[in-house]
């Protein structure tokens, strides 16, 4: 049966039914018929009773049914092995409270999607900027996956004492930590945010298929990797999905209420090489929303 013909029937059988228990109810309201009551009608149970009884039942069956259809309808996304996408999740911290930055990586090591990389990148290399890295061995560290470099520069700016061959070194270190680890935290000179997501952006390169990026007081819901991931294979005309937006106190709660979720991908096209400039990467790091390109690389 087309699709359209299927939602018009849902359409018009809701409707329909809806017409049918407003009518029910009215009619009950009107007639105050009365199946049991006690003798001084204190209690009683009548047909206005049963008719919302029987509403209440009704719905309550038909969002099961739906709930169903939609767990169905999201289960996870499954790619040939030979297909099978990568993806690296980005995630900027600056100052970030203790108990935020901890909430945030737990929520992505608890996300549910094979391989993914993390990679956090603090903006900030000073004294009082250690603590975020102590929260990362805390949550992510201590085995031989998860690997830091606490570069005394960054990809714009040189560090104090630093020389054209240290920088270049530091450069490397960054890449190779970036490459070599599940999960990767870079501390860097301060160069605000758009700086943070250079340098993520550029140590991974093209070793993913996808970038997904958030701040470290996003708390990320397991399966949102698999789903944004879901809408941009199933469309090729979309080049970026932004993840739901929820305050605190409802579900998994982004806390401040920000979230940045975004991809890139690598795509095919006519020309195998695309480039991202500065702007372009404080565009996607200060917005809910991404893009897709064939290869990140930078002028």
């Amino acid at each position: 049966m087309p699709v359209q013909l299927t939602t018009a029937l849902r359409v018009v059988g809701t409707s329909l039914f809806a017409l049918v228990v407003l009518g029910g109810i009215l009619a009950a309201y009107v007639t105050g018929y009365q199946f049991i009551h006690t003798e001084k009608h204190y209690l009683s149970f009548g047909l206005y009773g049963a008719i919302l009884g029987l509403h209440l039942l009704i719905q309550s069956l038909f969002a099961f049914l739906e709930h169903r259809r939609m767990r169905r309808a999201g289960r996870p996304l499954k790619l040939p092995s030979s297909q099978r996408r990568s993806v690296a999740l980005c995630i900027a911290a600056y100052q970030e409270d203790p108990e935020y930055l901890r909430k945030c990586l737990r929520s992505a090591q608890r996300i549910a999607f094979p391989n993914l990389k993390v990679v956090m990148v603090v903006d900030g290399n000073r004294q009082e900027d250690a603590y975020m890295l102590d929260i990362f061995h805390e949550v992510l560290g201590g085995t031989e996956q998860a690997g830091f470099f606490v570069w005394r520069s960054n990809f714009h700016e040189a560090g104090e004492g630093e020389t054209e061959a240290s920088l270049k070194e530091g450069m490397e270190r960054v890449r190779a930590v970036v490459w070599s680890s599940t999960y990767s935290c870079i501390m860097q000179k301060w160069g605000g945010k758009r700086e943070v997501m250079y340098t993520a952006f550029r140590a991974l390169g093209d070793s993913v298929d996808y970038i997904q990026v958030c701040d470290s007081d996003t708390v990320l819901d397991p399966a949102c990797t698999i789903e944004m991931l879901r809408v941009l294979e199933e469309d090729p005309q979309v080049g970026g999905v932004g993840g739901d937006v929820q305050t605190p106190g409802k579900g998994l709660a982004i806390e401040r209420n920000q979230v940045q979720a975004a991809q890139v991908r690598v795509t095919e096209a006519s020309v195998h090489q695309c480039n991202i400039s500065r702007e372009q990467v404080d565009q996607l790091s200060s917005g809910e929303w991404g893009i897709r390109t064939c290869r990140t690389m930078y002028p």
